[in-house]
């Protein structure tokens, strides 16, 4: 098909190129022909790899539902749409034939320079081609004007895709402005120079009426938010074909510049080895003993549990049995007590709905920080470790992680790793590996909620990469909750139509998870995998595992630190674990010094600890490994980081009161197996608001300043306070929902992108790099001015390395530098003296001596003692 198209419409379609590159020191063309073919060939591959004939019937249905036509014109519409949809591969690079392009991006001497072309453009003249080749087949007069009205707007949708496929997506109205046929435009001075009867057969005539079609219906997608529906699957659709469109011209630019093709889609589709590996477990087993014998207790009977396993089977057990019942269904919630097992429960549900629904073929586990990515990939590898055919198809996105290498040979084909390699081999290996890296194109992915919010919001080409892959997947979100609450409305209204249309199943789970549906009217109810999670909470494995204490909050006093360091001493001499959680890095830094130099702890010799997220991976390992083997009395001085799904076990808990939902959090780590006593302070030396700016969850009257919070978190009714949260959170986010609304009904997607932002990027933070030795994660000696070395030659070595190594080799040294790299805010002041810079990365030779007892000294970097400022 694409080679009869492009025949009939370019004369001579064999003397244009579409790349070049160097083989055996000679120059080696692809033909704009052969390209053509092979971005189709993985067009096609990638659509029916992910089942999209099914995605494309139930976009219609939803984008026409209102149209009044029957069914009969509606089929023939759907057909033409899905033949101008499967042009935009066809049409992605035509504008190649621009003999600019030809001879200055090429270098094909065949060609002359054309003054009439402007500039080297391609992907705007293939908009254009691609435009009228569409029009004409739409407005063919054997087509109904109702044919014609419903098809008109997605010839224009479908242009700015391929104009944009080498960039950010941007917004709508910016290619609307490009192609009216206004005298002044670029599209206007296109459209005369087109029709050079020496390159194209068929004459390019555009009218203005055709075109005023095609903008009729831009604003008549639905603003409102109780009808929300069409305007996001439209947004959907042109990222979806974008991000198809994407992957394919890749992957084909790949298959000629490599010489070999990369014919694998790495889908999970052998669940049932996964699963009898998992059911194989001492855990699994356990549960399914007690689900065989034991379920369901009686309620009576729950509450007299002092086993804390039986609360987490019975909550295992009952989340299956809803999703067993309900596994159709796209959005569910997973309200669980903290401790109670929901990792687990997560990993069954979604083996369970993988199972269930054949047609899901991809697993994303996402976490709020990147220590809860690595802790549950150490859960996964302690159940899989010893399956190479599973393990190897799990893979971490994030920044810390090197790129993962896949083993295959130039034809694509997986090898074994005791195979003999040879160079085309090894280079394969790098190529497909940053392709799988850059597509997402793994079965099973551990990510953070910022890397997958980037994914599904971002506007960049790299963000919308791995958008498809989305398409018939298992997406588990945990602690979503942990983000703005000022963005809770967009999210849900927007996951809950994303997983209609792309079949996804997403579990959203948390100790403290609001019901999000009371801000998504119009849309259809999530499923609630525990009918009732709030006897859960009651029972005293979970409400009265923790005792809370408000006499320092209530205490006023000057001295804060020295109040909470002396009622600290009560507990010192009673072999308690004792972990102090303040909300500022600073203060819980001094507070850490303060109590490291006591005279007094000194002479008790008690072991004090300090984590933070300054801390590297290998530092935290260290600190977690000592709390629990230690039988003695330690305490833990730390920040936030230590309330998201770190799994320690601590007698006696202090914290800074902050959001309702992060007290919860952090009495998940009091006394988490129940077997002792256990106990938590409140009280307050900084100031919650400073940090959670915009977040009415830190207003006085939510915190536990209030009574009624008090009564809130000690008898575990959430519900209560999340409805008075939600309810203040729709009020005040009217407006803000209706521009959202709006900006997406209107395709901008640089507005939107921005506003989904989970973390405000932050122009006054520089990187610093702070070179010293430093034993890693494996318990290896690695040497911070060496790996800066290995960094620095790296990028000397760019343009003289395949692309594809280079990328790879680089994710490695960074993964390493991550050990060296702080985060600094340079309070818009300029550094008077560094050893070296590589873009945003200050390199600083002798780092030690800005660390304090082996822990990170801010204040040392930023002037004190240190570095100077101008």
């Amino acid at each position: 098909m694409e080679a009869d198209i492009l025949k009939n419409l370019v004369k001579n379609i064999n003397r244009y190129k579409a790349h070049k590159k160097s083989k055996d020191n000679e120059i080696v063309y692809e033909t704009l022909l052969a390209h053509t073919e092979l971005t189709n060939k993985y067009f096609i591959k990638f659509w029916q790899s992910k089942n999209s004939d099914e995605i494309f019937d139930r976009f219609c249905d939803v984008f026409w539902q209102k149209e009044n036509i029957n069914n009969e014109l509606k089929n023939k519409a759907k057909d033409l749409l899905k033949q101008i949809i499967m042009a935009i591969p066809i049409f992605h690079d035509i504008g190649k034939v621009n003999p600019n392009f030809q001879l200055m991006k090429l270098k094909v001497n065949d060609f002359k320079e054309n003054k009439a072309y402007l500039n080297t453009h391609h992907s705007l003249l293939s908009s254009m081609f691609y435009i009228d080749y569409c029009r004409k087949l739409i407005y063919d007069e054997k087509n109904e004007d109702e044919i014609v009205i419903l098809l008109a707007e997605f010839i224009l949708y479908n242009g700015y895709i391929i104009a944009r496929h080498h960039s950010k997506l941007g917004r709508l109205t910016e290619f609307i402005d490009l192609i009216r046929l206004d005298n002044d435009t670029y599209f206007f001075k296109l459209k005369q120079i087109v029709n050079n009867e020496d390159i194209y057969s068929v004459k390019v005539d555009f009218i203005e009426s055709d075109i005023d079609d095609m903008f009729r219906n831009l604003n008549k997608v639905d603003k409102d938010a109780e009808k929300v529906g069409r305007s996001i699957y439209l947004y959907i659709y042109i990222r979806w074909l974008y991000s198809l469109l994407v992957a394919s011209d890749y992957y084909a630019t790949s298959e000629f510049m490599n010489g070999g093709s990369f014919n694998e889609v790495d889908d999970l589709n052998n669940i049932q080895d996964w699963i009898n590996v998992y059911e194989n477990t001492d855990l699994m087993k356990n549960i399914r003993k007690y689900q065989n014998e034991n379920y369901p207790m009686s309620m009576e009977n729950l509450n007299k549990a002092t086993n804390i396993n039986i609360l987490r089977s019975e909550i295992f057990c009952e989340a299956e049995e809803q999703i067993k019942n309900n596994y159709q269904e796209n959005m569910f919630y997973l309200e669980a007590p903290t401790g109670s097992g929901k990792s687990n429960t997560a990993m069954n549900l979604s083996f369970k709905l993988m199972s269930w629904n054949k047609d899901l073929c991809k697993i994303f586990w996402i976490y709020p920080f990147n220590t809860l990515v690595e802790q549950n990939l150490d859960t996964l590898e302690n159940i899989f470790g010893k399956k190479e055919n599973i393990i190897s198809k799990i893979a971490v996105i994030n920044s810390l992680t090197p790129i993962k290498l896949k083993h295959v040979d130039c034809k694509g084909n997986i090898i074994s790793e005791n195979d003999e390699p040879d160079e085309n081999n090894e280079k394969n290996v790098y190529r497909q590996s940053l392709l799988d890296r850059q597509f997402l194109n793994y079965p099973m992915i551990l990510s953070t909620h910022v890397s997958l919010f980037n994914t599904i919001f971002g506007e960049s080409q790299q963000n919308l990469f791995g958008f498809y892959q989305l398409i018939n997947s298992v997406i588990v979100l945990d602690e979503i909750q942990s983000y703005k609450n000022s963005i809770w409305t967009e999210i849900i209204y927007f996951l809950k139509q994303l997983s209609n249309l792309f079949n996804m199943k997403i579990i959203i789970m948390s100790a403290t998870l609001p019901n999000l549906d009371r801000l998504s009217q119009g849309q259809s109810e999530a499923i609630f995998l525990l009918k009732n999670s709030n006897k859960f909470f009651k029972t005293d494995c979970f409400k009265n595992r923790v005792q809370l204490n408000y006499d320092l909050l209530d205490t006023k006093v000057d001295d804060k630190f020295n109040q909470l360091k002396e009622h600290l001493k009560q507990h010192l001499d009673t072999d308690k674990k004792i972990l102090i959680e303040f909300i500022k890095k600073r203060t819980a830094n001094d507070f850490w010094l303060y109590l490291v130099e006591d005279e007094y702890f000194r002479e008790k010799n008690i072991k004090i600890e300090y984590l933070s997220g300054d801390d590297s991976l290998a530092e935290r390992k260290r600190i977690l490994d000592k709390i629990k083997q230690t039988e003695d009395t330690i305490v833990l001085v730390a920040t936030q980081v230590i309330e998201a799904g770190v799994d320690i076990d601590m007698d006696i808990g202090y914290k800074n009161i902050s959001k309702l939902d992060s007290e919860e959090q952090f009495i998940g780590r009091i006394n988490r197996s129940y077997k002792r006593k256990g106990i938590t302070y409140f009280f307050q030396i900084d100031d919650a608001k400073d940090i959670y700016k915009n977040d009415i969850r830190v207003d006085s009257e939510f915190t536990l300043e209030k009574e009624k919070m008090r009564e809130i978190l000690i008898n575990k009714n959430f519900g209560d306070y999340y409805n008075k949260i939600l309810d203040v959170t729709k009020n005040n986010n009217k407006a803000y929902i209706k521009d959202f609304l709006g900006s997406i009904a209107d395709l901008k997607y640089e507005y939107i992108d921005k506003h989904m932002k989970l973390i405000d990027e932050d122009k006054n933070i520089v990187q610093v790099y702070l070179a010293r030795k430093i034993v890693d994660i494996n318990g290896d000696l690695i040497d911070g001015k060496e790996i800066w070395k290995q960094y620095v030659n790296l990028w000397k070595m760019k343009s003289s390395m395949d692309y594809a190594e280079w990328k790879v080799n680089m994710s490695i040294i960074t993964s390493k530098m991550n050990y060296f790299i702080y985060q600094v805010n340079k309070s818009n002041l300029e550094l008077k003296e560094y050893n070296d810079k590589m873009g945003n990365i200050i390199y600083i030779e002798d780092g030690d001596k800005y660390f304090t007892k082996d822990k990170f000294n801010r204040e040392m970097l930023q002037g004190v003692g240190g570095i100077d400022f101008i």
